[in-house]
């Protein structure tokens, strides 16, 4: 079988790559040498039907073909492949000697003998671009070529290295070293983890359920946590209210005390600042309103030695000697209740602004507005 195909030796692996298109135009003039080689042929011996020439020989050789192919591009008459001549071994295999077969360019002078002349053009344009790469490589010789690949790839190497990734000095950080181990630890976890599975297959089941169970859980914490802190939240409302609505009826006893003062009657007077003070104390919830309840057994449900107490005693004890002892009140008593009233009512205000304030964090706490 004739076979095309084109043998250079001593050319780098990219340049035979770039000549895979004049190759494909070779016909098997060069079988028999292939042949030979592959019989296991010395490299340095000589193919047959291969006239042995120089160097500077195959130089002037590729610039007579030129001449060849010029002279066919003027005129159609002057293809002739016959002018090509014999295919060469271009110097000694053994030292970077190649074999050039011109049966491309014999092929190429016949059909541009009869081919159009557009297509002649082109055909010839290609020609002359192979004999003259043909041209630089005999120039430049093996050791050049070789010398010329280094150095490309040595500056492809050298701006790979200059980018920003191999710039950084030193070993890695502590935090690479950290999270390298980190991950080997990972990495081994779950290494164990696939083994414990292999060896008991209902584990898988089972920490599926556990999660489950654990999510399911923690839903339901959350929704009762949430429910309470709603509770909480109406409570403190509702109490709120409340206070209001006792605060209005504390400040009506209170004015109806000072409506009394005016018109002199002392002893209603003190009677009404007596029950503003329990009221205001009942708003700010000091016990739970029960109307049945007597002056000295209000006194006993505050704490023991506090100041609302000792107020309160006070206040209830000028109220029992004018109200229950049927003695008349002054302008003095009705001072010193007045003062009374107003520390206790004071207190018990800032009481309750402690126990908003308080009740406020607990909810901004749990994330209720």
């Amino acid at each position: 079988m004739m076979i095309a195909f084109r043998v250079r030796f001593g050319v780098s692996a990219k340049k035979r790559l770039g000549q895979g298109v004049r190759c494909g135009r070779v016909f098997a003039g060069a079988a028999v040498a292939a042949m030979i080689l592959a019989l296991g042929g010395a490299p340095g011996a000589r193919a047959a039907g291969l006239k042995d020439i120089s160097v500077g020989a195959f130089r002037a050789d590729v610039t007579r073909l030129q001449s060849v192919v010029a002279g066919c591009a003027a005129a159609a008459a002057a293809c002739n492949a016959d002018t090509v001549g014999d295919d060469v071994l271009v110097g000694d295999r053994a030292k970077g000697g190649f074999e050039e077969h011109w049966q491309w360019l014999r092929a190429t002078l016949d059909k541009a003998k009869t081919a159009k002349a557009e297509e002649r053009a082109t055909l010839l344009r290609e020609a002359e671009a192979q004999l003259a790469e043909l041209t630089q490589e005999s120039a430049a010789g093996p050791d050049a070529q070789q010398t010329k690949d280094f150095s490309r790839a040595r500056e492809e190497a050298n701006a790979a290295l200059s980018r920003a990734e191999f710039q950084r000095g030193g070993g890695p950080t502590w935090w690479d070293r950290t999270k390298a181990r980190m991950i080997a630890w990972v990495g081994r976890f779950f290494e164990g983890v696939v083994q414990v599975g292999s060896a008991a297959p209902w584990l898988g089941t089972l920490l599926e359920w556990l999660f489950f169970v654990g999510a399911a859980v923690g839903l339901l914490f959350f929704l009762l946590r949430n429910l309470a802190r709603q509770r909480l939240r109406v409570s403190l409302e509702d109490a709120a209210l409340r206070t209001t609505a006792w605060d209005s009826e504390a400040e009506d006893w209170a004015q109806w005390a000072e409506e009394h003062a005016a018109a002199g009657e002392w002893r209603e007077a003190v009677h009404c600042l007596y029950w503003a003070a329990i009221v205001s104390l009942e708003a700010r919830r000091a016990w739970r309103h029960n109307p049945t309840r007597t002056p000295r057994e209000y006194v006993r449900l505050l704490k023991p030695g506090s100041a609302q107490q000792q107020g309160l005693r006070s206040l209830t004890q000028i109220f029992e000697r004018i109200w229950y002892g049927l003695r008349e009140a002054d302008a003095e008593e009705y001072a010193e209740a007045r003062a009374l009233y107003e520390r206790l009512a004071a207190g018990a205000a800032e009481a309750e602004e402690r126990t908003a304030s308080g009740a406020g964090k607990t909810l901004s706490a749990g994330g209720v507005d």
